[in-house]
């Protein structure tokens, strides 16, 4: 079991999601590829004929960049988006970027009867509510976390960090946050103490493979704890989770 993760080293990452949502004679396919440990996304488009000059728009059609290659690379400390759109010639063809994201209530510490844990299936995604019994870490693609009572100091733990053992996707979580591109390797920890209103980044690495590098098995996430009360000695919780399902490997979570 392991509750630390240490700073990698940073190499690419590939991952790649495909939009063809133009219409007209300037479509464009586009792939797009976490690069930098999942930090930045490189864009690649097929050619359009007789379009020399490309433009990658935001979601709110301001012009990010004009270029004449057809590949491009967004940094993510410069900021992340929801939506990426390629204008060829007057035509757009637009990515999407925004995270899934689904709702769990009444979760209780696992000192108090009831569901304790989170399960978040990556594949579909989706996220239910469910109590010990019914956690299979070997469940494929899939991740799960229990609302923990440390000695009163509520926590998100995941499988691997309690007696149920390591799961296909080992969740860790950063500290509470702001901001829309999660942190890098070194800044996650599979304990993480919580507080309400709390932002918390989780990095979903799979077991399988790769198991310890961010590469484009992983994916990246966040827990929103929209409430979080002390009941019975034990503590009641509701969280809203994010993903970020369209390019695996990215960290980027633009989710308003």
């Amino acid at each position: 079991m392991r509750k630390f993760l240490v700073l990698l080293p940073i190499f690419a990452v590939g991952a790649v999601a495909t939009s063809c949502t133009g219409t007209g004679s300037g479509n464009v396919e586009i792939t797009a590829e976490a690069t930098n440990n999942g930090a930045d996304l490189k864009l690649t488009w097929t050619s359009v004929e007789n379009v020399s000059t490309y433009k990658i728009l935001d979601e709110n059609g301001n012009v990010i960049a004009e270029v004449s290659d057809t590949t491009y690379v967004l940094k993510g400390d410069s900021g992340v988006y929801a939506a990426i759109s390629i204008d060829a010639g007057g035509t757009k063809t637009n990515l999407d970027l925004t995270p899934w994201n689904g709702s769990v209530s009444g979760i209780v510490s696992h000192d108090l009867t009831g569901n304790s844990w989170v399960k978040i299936d990556f594949t579909t995604p989706s996220v239910n509510a469910l109590q010990q019994s019914d956690v299979d870490p070997n469940a494929a693609n899939t991740g799960y976390f229990i609302l923990f009572n440390n000695s009163g100091t509520p926590e998100l733990r995941d499988a691997g960090a309690t007696s149920v053992g390591q799961a296909k996707m080992e969740l860790a979580f950063s500290d509470n946050m702001s901001g829309f591109l999660a942190p890098a390797s070194g800044s996650y920890n599979t304990a993480r103490a919580i507080s309400g209103g709390g932002y918390y980044f989780f990095w979903a690495d799979n077991t399988s493979a790769g198991y310890g590098d961010m590469d484009n098995n992983d994916y990246f996430g966040a827990v929103k704890v929209t409430n979080l009360s002390n009941s019975g000695g034990g503590y009641t919780a509701d969280f809203t989770i994010y993903v970020q399902d369209k390019v695996k490997g990215l960290r980027w979570l633009k989710t308003e």
